[in-house]
């Protein structure tokens, strides 16, 4: 019966976690399964030449370990990058910026990779000679997209006394999206209804700390 299955779909979903007022149930996007993307991308990686004081050759990079770390005020993207420049070779720690948004067109949680970047360098005579700075954002032009709370709307018919069946619509109304440690959480409100819902489900995306980069451009201006 469609009643039993709105239940088991309340029963997954909800959490004890409440934000605001907004407590019928609540959606986690855990950090794990964010992460499992990677999995299915593939090697990242770069080749080329160059040349720096009248040196010239071949350079290799590629990245490992990557993840996003989910963090109430600003989430971030890491990851290890192995370079080799001619007979040199290092490995470089990567901690870029994460944008995390919602989309009430789409109904689409976003999550891009809007800065990571790591140096391109050899040594001469024991000094450093910087090549050029290797983006990965470049790397990650898409961000990773998963479907909103609108999704969880549903309809049900149900048996009345007399034997008449009436159809009953229950949808997510207004809700919020908030970053916790390790999760994207959104808590909503749902409405029931025995007409059709016409309104928009209202998701309010989740308050993030300013993009690093923009803060050090602004100080450098």
């Amino acid at each position: 019966m469609q009643f039993k299955k709105l239940m088991f779909l309340f029963l997954t979903i909800s959490s004890f976690l409440k934000a605001q007022n907004y407590n019928d149930f609540s959606f986690v996007l855990n950090e794990k399964a964010i992460n499992k993307i990677f999995g299915v991308i593939g090697e990242i990686s770069g080749k080329n030449q160059y040349e720096v004081l009248m040196l010239n050759g071949d350079y290799t990079w590629i990245i490992s370990n990557p993840k996003i770390n989910l963090l109430p005020d600003s989430s971030d993207f890491t990851c290890d990058a192995k370079v080799t420049v001619g007979p040199f070779n290092y490995k470089s720690k990567v901690i870029g910026n994460v944008k995390i948004g919602y989309d009430n067109k789409t109904n689409e949680i976003s999550i891009k990779i809007t800065r990571a970047i790591f140096e391109l360098y050899t040594m001469v005579l024991g000094n450093k000679i910087h090549i050029k700075d290797i983006h990965l954002e470049e790397y990650f032009k898409d961000p990773f997209v998963f479907e909103g709370p609108k999704s969880f709307a549903t309809d049900m018919a149900f048996t009345m006394p007399d034997s008449t069946q009436k159809k009953i619509y229950v949808q997510p109304t207004d809700c919020v999206m908030r970053v916790i440690k390790q999760s994207i959480i959104t808590s909503c409100e749902i409405a029931a209804s025995d007409k059709p819902f016409k309104q928009v489900v209202k998701v309010m995306p989740p308050i993030q700390a300013a993009d690093k980069s923009n803060e050090l451009n602004t100080k450098n201006k």
